[in-house]
């Protein structure tokens, strides 16, 4: 057996400073040193633009020079996303392209020529038919979903599928022996790989995919296990193993998430950490994102992105940049933690909740000929968002 590992590397754009120093020292920082240290370790990586911006802001240059050396040498692939870590497949066509678009101008500033994805990675394996619509159209050779959404029940590890009627690859993660990882089902290398091989058969490959910060941060020893399974297997980036495995029949996903089952899709209930029709909050969200889409779509007098640069800007009226702005600060809005803290599922953290609805009533008030209903609505929401989770869920963070 060969192995694909995959991490998503990526902290909201409302992350506490804090927070953000404390993960990158304990999970990015020794990543790449472990990774340098072990040449013949591949990985394909994905790692948010939002996370890029942080990372630079923080101090921490020497985990973006690393990355980008160990993706010179070939030892790491790089993919593509959404910028600022959206749930694509509730977002129009306009955003999704939006965010992938600007995802690949932050990373390839920080990354160089060496930055260029093959292969893309929905935020929360948050897929629909119009994210693999999307992502095709913008010349993506693969996308990586979870297995549970397969139109091919079990699907084979032993090929790579096509999506239908589109020329995009599509691989599923292996649910089950990812998660081994993540919720230390296994304590170390061997009985990974005696999982591994109950799972799977001769032949067939390992792809495994979880967050990045599942190695130093949540597991104190996740490295040490890490570099078990690397002994234990011949590692290979996700463009290698298309190249080496042949295309099977062609496969339709169901729209789906990372924490949604198949049993799930099929009924509908694919959203349960981010729009659960019994929480009090995610509804609340929900207008309150809605809002802020709408009335910065709705200004008449916008800017297409293209005259963003150079000289045209210079020439922009007033209301232009205050749009402008808003539409800046619209794009990491959009981030999907937000519901994710709120869901109380098992979740919970209110300053993650408020920063999330501030930043979008921020957005609301930025925007020129906002009306006033329309700012008395958002101001009425945040209230409510930010007020009832607390009184239901109380003020302590509830993290794990």
């Amino acid at each position: 057996m060969i192995w694909a590992p995959f991490l998503h590397l990526y902290q909201p754009p409302t992350q506490f400073p804090a927070v953000l120093r404390k993960i990158a020292e304990e999970s990015y920082v020794p990543l790449v040193s472990f990774l340098e240290r072990n040449c013949r370790a591949k990985i394909t990586l994905n790692v948010s633009a939002a996370l890029t911006d942080q990372l630079d802001k923080y101090g921490f240059d020497d985990v973006l020079s690393g990355i980008r050396r160990l993706a010179e040498r070939g030892q790491v692939e790089l993919t593509g996303s959404a910028a600022f870590h959206p749930l694509l497949s509730r977002l129009p066509f306009s955003e999704i392209s939006r965010q992938v678009r600007l995802n690949e101008e932050i990373n390839r500033e920080y990354f160089g020529g060496v930055y260029k994805p093959r292969g893309f990675f929905p935020p929360e394996m948050a897929y629909s038919k119009k994210v693999g619509d999307a992502v095709a159209e913008l010349g993506y050779e693969w996308i990586l979903v979870e297995d549970c959404c397969s139109s091919i029940q079990s699907p084979s590890f032993d090929r790579v599928y096509r999506l239908d009627k589109l020329d995009l690859v599509v691989l599923f993660r292996h649910k089950k022996l990812s998660l081994a990882i993540a919720f230390s089902e296994v304590k170390n290398a061997d009985e990974f790989e005696a999982l591994a091989k109950k799972e799977l058969k001769e032949g067939d490959f390992i792809l495994t995919a979880l967050d990045g910060e599942t190695f130093g941060h949540h597991h104190k020893d996740g490295f040490e296990i890490l570099e078990g399974i690397y002994g234990k297997f011949e590692s290979t980036t996700i463009s290698e193993l298309v190249s080496r495995y042949p295309k099977g029949e062609e496969n339709d996903p169901m729209e789906s998430t990372w924490a949604a089952s198949a049993a799930d899709c099929k009924k509908g209930a694919i959203y349960p950490r981010w729009d659960n029709p019994s929480s009090p909050l995610h509804p609340k969200q929900w207008e309150l994102y809605r809002l802020a889409m709408t009335v910065v779509g709705s200004y008449v007098h916008q800017v297409p992105a293209k005259a963003l640069n150079g000289r045209i800007r210079d020439h922009l009226t007033p209301e232009q940049r205050k749009w402008v702005k808003a539409r800046l600060l619209l794009d990491r809005a959009l981030h999907s933690d937000q519901f994710w803290w709120a869901s109380h599922n098992p979740h919970w953290h209110p300053a993650m909740v408020e920063r999330g609805a501030d930043l979008l009533l921020k957005v609301i008030l930025s925007t020129p000929e906002v009306s006033e209903s329309e700012i008395s609505r958002a101001r009425q929401l945040y209230q409510e968002i930010t007020t009832e989770g607390v009184k239901l869920y109380g003020t302590e963070p509830i993290i794990g």
